[in-house]
């Protein structure tokens, strides 16, 4: 039995079920990876729930205001994912008459699908004859193969890539690749894989050499850069909250927040504002590539004293409106603690 029907008949008697599983509607397919790309399965499928309620095909979504299309996002960051997802929408509805590309090579032109999910699209709706790689899957290719190269070296990618095209040959692609990520997810874990209950176990050259838990390897990590933001609670005379929409391009990309501005380090320890106001609280929020040390302040109705570029764009809201923008995770964290 090659390594392609034992992850496929693995998968028909152990995988998981899963609501996007249950479909080859290729549109719910979409949605479902591209939540699940930096969200965990367990907090991702009450997102997919509610946003395939609000915007249950391509022509709903493309047809919708970006405001609500990102406030339908409001929690699992990554807004680009957003954005783009309505972009592509879009783009499907003007270009291809509301229907997806039948192949991962055509899906992969559309606007911020790259190779995993077209691949995934391909695979999972088509049934394209290909091997769809993510963090799981590399982590179980890297100990079946004993392959010391860095999983984050693209040449590594592309090699995997033409040796799990190879395992799905001859297999019903979307079992094969639902079983290596499941295989993944619950059996070759990170630490303590469960060795004695994987299909592979025969076929991992990592167990024979007793090497599977010094396996993937990832190449050196640059120091992440810290960065520091003062946070602002201003109000009018009608006690009305500032707030101001991102530019669409950039950090949180088309979202709301209220006023804030990057400070120097010294500045942030010192815990306080060049005018008026009350430290409010701090905490640390974390992105791919750095991480942002923000304080919040209630500067009250200081609106006439706040240097005016803070300002700049900004509008007043009741309070009790908040919930009609889209925020990102960590403005909302700071509602959390203060509102």
């Amino acid at each position: 039995m090659t390594i392609g029907e034992k992850i496929t008949e693995w998968y028909l008697e152990n995988g998981r079920d899963l609501p996007w599983r249950n479909s080859q509607n290729a549109y719910k397919v979409w949605i479902s990876e591209v939540i699940l790309q930096q969200t965990r399965i367990a907090q991702g499928i009450d997102y997919f729930y509610r946003f395939i309620e609000r915007f249950p095909d391509i022509q709903s979504l493309a047809n919708a205001e970006i405001d609500e299309v990102l406030k339908y996002w409001e929690g699992l960051g990554y807004y680009s994912r957003a954005r783009n997802l309505y972009a592509a929408a879009q783009e499907l509805m003007t270009k291809y008459e509301g229907k997806f590309p039948t192949h991962h090579s055509e899906i992969i032109k559309l606007k911020g699908i790259g190779p995993y999910t077209a691949r995934a699209i391909g695979s999972f709706a088509f049934g394209n004859q290909t091997g769809v790689i993510d963090g799981n899957v590399l982590r179980v290719m890297s100990r079946v193969l004993n392959d010391f190269s860095p999983i984050d070296d693209a040449k590594t990618r592309n090699k995997f890539q033409e040796i799990i095209d190879v395992w799905v040959e001859k297999t019903d692609s979307a079992p094969f690749n639902h079983g290596i990520m499941d295989i993944g997810s619950t059996i070759c874990t990170p630490t303590k894989p469960a060795c004695l209950i994987c299909p592979l176990e025969t076929d991992c050259i990592g167990r024979k050499e007793g090497s599977m838990h010094l396996l993937p390897i990832k190449g050196k990590k640059m120091l992440r850069p810290t960065r520091y933001f003062h946070f602002y609670f201003i109000y009018n005379s009608e006690k009305e909250l500032a707030i101001l929409r991102r530019p669409e391009k950039g950090l949180w990309g088309g979202l709301y927040e209220i006023p804030n501005e990057e400070v120097e380090m010294a500045v942030w320890e010192g815990k306080k504002v060049g005018f008026e106001g009350k430290y409010l609280g701090g905490f640390k929020h974390v992105f791919t590539h750095f991480d942002m040390e923000l304080q919040f302040f209630d500067l009250g109705n200081e609106a006439g004293k706040v240097a005016e570029n803070l300002l700049i764009n900004a509008f007043f809201i009741p309070v009790e409106k908040i919930q009609a923008y889209a925020f990102s995770k960590a403005v909302l964290k700071i509602f959390d603690k203060v509102l």
